[in-house]
């Protein structure tokens, strides 16, 4: 059984179960292949870790821990836990790891890449996603500010299926370049505008109408916007689609 210390390189190795750390600086390791068991880290400070193929499912954080310049790939953080506003990640990169239990929404992360991870379902802070890179595809993730928070976010390379933006400001992202993605500006007044045009559209079904408004009015408070066009005509269907961006005058969807 290994306890995580600095300046080791382990492979295949079984780490004791609980351990905890407390005000310690782990900095220069490699863990590949391990189980690196139930540690629990109270007010520690992590520096250019590398957990390669780790399980670490019952890790936690507490009392004000950073991670730093620290890199997991292919590891399973699926039961990690962080107390509210108690872990700070910062220039970390986060590759083909299973995030999907981690309590993301504690944590704030600082110039962190996350590539190819599995978080769906996910509410997270604007306010705690601070210039982070994400690639692969996000799935059913809301981001969430309280007004005009902006988030600075790159999505270049992303796919967003079901994705959703509230209270927050767009014009720090960087959009995904796919073709089925589609960045608008000047929401709120395209919103404003449609439904006023919505109302006098005789040509409308009232079942048409419900669902079209109620489509739109959850983007009132919105500046800016993606679309993945592609995500929903699976789930409206091609006309709806249609009708919906021709009534915010976005005619190329």
């Amino acid at each position: 059984m290994r306890r995580l210390e600095s300046g080791m390189s382990v492979d295949c190795e079984w780490f004791t179960d609980i351990v905890r750390y407390e005000h310690e600086t782990i900095s220069g390791s490699t863990i590949i292949n391990s189980n690196v068991g139930s540690p629990i880290f109270w007010s520690c400070n992590l520096h250019h870790l590398v957990f390669d193929t780790c399980d670490l499912t019952n890790a936690k954080f507490f009392a004000g821990s950073t991670i730093d310049h620290c890199t997991f790939i292919r590891s399973d953080l699926r039961s990690v836990g962080i107390a509210q506003d108690e872990a700070i990640f910062t220039n970390c990169e986060f590759s083909s790891c299973d995030m999907r239990g981690m309590t993301l929404e504690n944590a704030t992360f600082i110039d962190c890449t996350f590539v190819k991870c599995r978080f769906n379902d996910r509410i997270l802070q604007v306010a705690k996603i601070i210039n982070c890179s994400f690639a692969g595809k996000l799935v059913d993730i809301t981001f969430e500010g309280n007004g005009r928070q902006k988030l600075i976010a790159n999505f270049e390379n992303c796919i967003l299926d079901g994705v959703r933006y509230v209270g927050c400001d767009l014009t720090q992202c960087t959009p995904p370049k796919s073709k089925n993605h589609l960045y608008v500006e000047q929401v709120s007044a395209r919103v404003n505008n449609a439904l006023t045009k919505i109302e006098d559209d005789n040509n409308l079904s009232d079942d048409d109408r419900k669902v079209l408004v109620r489509s739109l009015r959850k983007l009132e408070q919105m500046e800016q916007y993606i679309f993945n066009t592609a995500h929903m005509k699976k789930i409206y269907g091609d006309v709806f689609v249609e009708r919906f961006f021709a009534s915010l005058e976005c005619n190329n969807a």
